[in-house]
């Protein structure tokens, strides 16, 4: 038995000597959170999550209309803003990518089905032009 904590002692003491070697850390990415669709519906999740701990008693439709309103007004921003992956694009799509990260943020969607509807939608209009 006193091997057996003389070894994990050791170890220990070895994993901590190679954790604790000073490098450059690095400094978090703040603006890939609204670079991709991903971090964006990420942020979504985030900011309705902050919400429901404000408002503890607010449950099922009320919290699914609360990420559709946040989702919606946080690409519209984006959007007015002209930042993030929604800078360049049209004003009714960043809704729709309102719309879909809230579907996200409920877990109704997935990310890649979302972008691929959006991108159907922004071809068809493309086509028009």
């Amino acid at each position: 038995m006193r091997k057996l904590i003389l070894i994990f002692a050791l170890t220990l003491g070895a994993v901590s000597a190679v954790s604790a070697q000073t490098g450059g850390t690095e400094t978090p990415d703040y603006d890939g959170m609204i670079a991709t669709f991903a971090g964006f519906a990420g942020c979504v999740v985030l900011l309705t999550e902050g919400l429901k701990r404000l408002f503890p008693k607010m449950e099922g439709l009320a919290t699914q209309l609360v990420s559709w309103c946040v989702g919606v007004a946080a690409a519209m921003l984006l959007w007015w803003l002209d930042a993030g992956f929604v800078a360049d694009a049209a004003w009714w799509v960043a809704l729709l990518y309102g719309l879909g990260s809230s579907l996200v943020a409920n877990g109704i969607a997935d990310t890649g089905l979302v972008q691929w509807i959006i991108g159907l939608f922004a071809k068809k209009a493309e086509a028009k032009s």
